[in-house]
């Protein structure tokens, strides 16, 4: 049977996960000919089809995805609002790793333009694990245990295997074009985001002369100092949670508060501990676990990423 090509989205931004996609799609959501879907991490064409997992079920939260769309109808919704002549978007960081996925966003929308954004995957699994830190849901908490294949580490995707960037990257580029996809590092983000931030906007053919706010830190993660304090001001609080229930479009117009979202993301900054990873250890993981992918991966970006292989 073939597929119904869809109309929506303009373009779609795949990961990496904790290399700045969460900011990435902030600034894109800004700007006033872009429609960004109302949920980050919809995860359609990584999970259409399959049945939601109960949490119950699930105690290493392998498979528990609590905000994905598994169905097409309920996908374009997400697109519904957009104005006509608007382009619409959505990041899901699974679309990098999940195996299916470059298939499926053929299938439906051959012509999607996409965005990557890589980290140097060592830091990028630190900061995994401090996120996963924050939200309480820490699977292991000795890090030397991530050499174990066996492992915790090895099992759940969004940890090592998502930095495996040649294995997953590669599949893409076998599908579609090298000019539907726009391939940048998070120290480009970290060197100059306006540049990166006008050069998606030529990308996905909107007005490059709009300044988006870059001045929010989305997305930090550590280790909570005080857990009451975060029930009551971090990204799942108690208050968020009720404010969702009762009055959900209050709780976007807050997202949509630069000022109030500038106030609160410093106050969560504030409560949060993240100690420095050990650069042995860093050494250890680019050595043991990732250097012969980060030496095919330099070559598939035409990118110098010795930077990446030395602490």
């Amino acid at each position: 049977m073939v597929a119904t090509l869809f109309q929506h989205p303009d373009f779609m931004i795949i990961g990496a996960g904790k290399s700045g996609t969460t900011a990435l799609a902030k600034y894109m959501g800004q700007h006033p000919e872009v429609f960004m879907s109302p949920i980050k991490e919809p995860d359609f064409f990584a999970l259409e089809g399959q049945t939601p997992v109960d949490p119950k079920n699930d105690p290493e939260r392998l498979y528990y995805y609590p905000q994905a769309i598994y169905n097409a109808k309920e996908y374009l919704q997400l697109f519904q609002d957009a104005e006509p002549g608007m382009k619409t978007g959505e990041a899901s960081t699974m679309y990098l790793y999940k195996p299916g996925t470059p298939e499926r966003i053929k299938k439906y929308k051959p012509d999607v333009k996409m965005i990557a954004i890589f980290r140097n995957p060592a830091e990028r699994l630190y900061s995994r694990y401090l996120h996963l830190a924050r939200v309480n849901e820490l699977p292991d908490k000795n890090m030397e245990n991530m050499f174990d294949q066996s492992s915790i580490w090895w099992r759940r995707h969004d940890l090592i295997y998502e930095g495996f960037f040649h294995q997953h990257l590669s599949r893409f580029y076998d599908l579609f074009p090298k000019e539907q996809l726009k391939v940048f590092l998070y120290e480009d983000i970290k060197n100059d985001v306006i540049s990166v931030i006008k050069e998606i906007y030529r990308f996905i053919d909107v007005d490059d002369t709009f300044m988006p706010n870059t001045e929010i830190r989305y997305n930090q993660s550590g280790f909570v100092k005080n857990k009451f304090k975060e029930a009551l001001i971090g990204n799942n609080s108690i208050i968020r949670r009720s404010v969702q229930a009762i009055a959900p479009a209050l709780i976007n117009k807050m997202r949509n508060n630069q000022y109030m979202q500038k106030k609160l993301n410093k106050m969560r900054k504030q409560n949060l501990h993240r100690p420095e990873l050990d650069q042995e250890l860093k050494q250890r993981i680019i050595d043991d676990i990732y250097k012969d992918d980060i030496l095919k991966f330099q070559d598939l970006i035409n990118r110098d990423l010795s930077k990446w292989l030395k602490v």
